[in-house]
């Protein structure tokens, strides 16, 4: 998994921090990694420390949406997960914005 651009939203002190995942959408990336990934970057912790994306969301349903979706349309698709809120994009973004940054 090679990760073309991570970009984090500084926030002063301990709290979490957004961020902006951005991989190529046409490669063979795993998305659904690729979004908890991003979780457990935004909420400063070990992906291994989150329970497990598919309790959540049909992981293999988002693999399969997005890998057999037409590139010349726009798909997102955005979920609560973990506090957090997830935004993904068939153009190449991942957004996770921890919901305590939402009220600033």
């Amino acid at each position: 998994m090679n990760e073309s651009n991570v970009q984090t939203e500084p926030v002063a002190g301990d709290r979490p921090t957004k961020q902006i995942v951005e991989f190529d959408p046409v490669g063979s990336d795993s998305v659904t990694a690729r979004m908890a990934t991003a979780v457990a970057d935004a909420t400063d912790r070990d992906v291994t420390e989150l329970p497990p994306l598919g309790e959540w969301v049909d992981c293999d349903a988002i693999e399969q949406l997005f890998a057999g979706h037409d590139h010349a349309n726009e798909l997102s698709l955005s979920f609560e997960f973990e506090n957090c809120q997830v935004f993904v994009s068939n153009v190449g973004r991942i957004v996770v914005t921890p919901d305590s940054l939402e009220v600033e």
